[in-house]
């Protein structure tokens, strides 16, 4: 038994005091009272969240509401290009100035061209709708040569009901972001399909081509979609720190698009035509050396392998496979403003003729460059590109520069290595002229010095 303190005996007393003076009834009251308050509490709020919900339902049945009439009035508007009615189609539209209906004007005459030569199916199918006060959105599937698109509409609800409207770019949606290894997309809800195609595609160029080109650390990638039917795909002018990257691109549903494609086959050589250019683009050849033709044919291959399309990248698509992509990144290194094409014997650790390579590309760019030094009257530079060794080739080259060079393309469609009568090497070159093309030549190539010079 332990000690008790004199004010703990006391407290105890005056708690005893209490509780046996205390009436039970006012006690029972008591609770009652509270009770009743919490029952009335509980009752209020339930009335008030039931008048929030009526309210909220309300609302939403307005918006549903609102929405299917925009619905029905595009399914109106589709049913008029399926039937041609050109003055209802009309009627359903509506703007401030004239410049939308005669926009309009010429879609109509669009679909019914389409129509007629049986190329569009309107299926009428609404993929998404959004209604914002008295302005609203749908995005329609439609298809054509059998590829189907997204088109986005824009709706204002008059007095008369929903019609259509001039684009209105401002309506495309809260802004989002989306980050992947060394990719940062920032789009509007219109384009999440887009943002996220984009984004995949993007982060595995990167990978591939700093494999190739050994980059060290792969550059940080902004990709900026922007509702902008007058952007082109380019590099934003806004100054970033050095390390970052900020290319911008109109979002795809300003003009239609594809559905099974979004991020489509044009906009993808688009793209990688800038990210290659900028992942080559250390050195700035002098022109007219080698090296011009060397950095494009470097991009191009870059292109072909990010974008999956023929870049005709013949000479380094073929140094890539003989060789090994990592060539392709040597060549880079060892690539100087003035380099010639016999830079590529340091990677390949042959003789050009010895090394395998395609020489159709080049020796196309061969010919196209004689055109345009002929043309700029640059005669030190025309003749370097033969074989001045030999004398009747030099009076060849003063003769065709004289009479100057004609202006027609030329393809080189085969280069066949070969050794001339003194064992020299050579290419054999077959040219076609023209585009289309109306003619074939043949033009010799020899190895001088390390270097293919024209020798006919």
């Amino acid at each position: 038994m332990g000690i008790r303190l004199d004010w703990e005996i006391e407290a105890e007393q005056d708690h005893r005091q209490q509780s046996a003076g205390e009436d039970p009834d006012a006690r029972r009251k008591r609770r009652r009272g509270r009770l009743r308050f919490f029952l009335v509490l509980f009752v209020l709020l339930a009335l008030v969240g039931a008048a929030v919900g009526a309210v909220v339902l309300r609302l939403r049945q307005v918006d549903w509401e609102a929405e299917q009439l925009m619905r029905d009035s595009v399914t109106a508007e589709i049913t008029t290009l399926r039937l041609g009615d050109y003055n209802a189609f009309l009627s359903m539209q509506r703007s401030a100035t004239d410049d939308w209906e005669q926009q309009q004007e010429a879609t109509f005459a669009r679909y019914q061209t389409l129509k007629q030569a049986q190329r569009i199916n309107l299926t009428g199918q609404i993929l998404d709708a959004t209604v914002d006060g008295s302005r609203g959105r749908v995005k329609i599937e439609e298809i054509v040569d059998g590829i189907p698109y997204g088109r986005i509409w824009f709706y204002w609800r008059y007095d008369d009901g929903w019609h259509h409207v001039p684009p209105d770019y401002t309506f495309w949606g809260a802004a989002e972001t989306l980050k992947t290894d060394h990719v940062t997309v920032y789009y509007h809800d219109v384009d999440a399909d887009v943002a996220h195609e984009i984004a995949l595609n993007l982060a595995q160029w990167l990978q591939t081509g700093c494999a190739a080109l050994t980059c060290g650390v792969s550059p940080s990638l902004v990709v900026d979609i922007v509702p902008d039917p007058m952007m082109q795909i380019g590099w934003s002018p806004v100054n970033s720190p050095a390390d970052v990257w900020t290319l911008q691109l109109p979002s795809p549903y300003v003009s239609g698009a594809r559905l099974d494609q979004v991020f489509d086959t044009g906009m993808q050589v688009a793209a990688a035509t800038q990210i290659a250019d900028r992942l080559v683009g250390g050195v700035s050849p002098l022109y007219p050396a080698d090296a011009s033709f060397l950095q494009e044919a470097m991009s191009r291959w870059l292109v072909k392998r990010f974008a999956q399309v023929e870049t005709n990248s013949y000479l380094i698509s073929s140094l890539a496979q003989n060789y090994g992509d990592a060539a392709v990144g040597q060549l880079l290194q060892a690539l100087q403003p003035a380099s010639d094409i016999s830079v590529i014997s340091g990677v390949t650790g042959t003789s050009l003729d010895v090394a395998n390579l395609d020489w159709r590309d080049f020796s196309t760019w061969r010919l196209t460059l004689e055109s345009q030094l002929s043309a700029e009257r640059d005669e030190t530079n025309f003749l370097a590109l033969y074989d001045q060794n030999d004398e009747a080739v030099r009076n060849q080259a003063y003769a065709r520069y004289n009479a100057g060079e004609g202006s027609d393309p030329r393809s080189v469609v085969s280069a066949v290595n070969e050794r001339d009568a003194n064992g020299v090497p050579q290419l054999r070159a077959v040219v076609q002229v023209g585009n289309p093309p109306s003619g074939e030549e043949e033009v010799i190539f020899r190895l001088v010095d390390g270097v293919w010079k024209r020798a006919s």
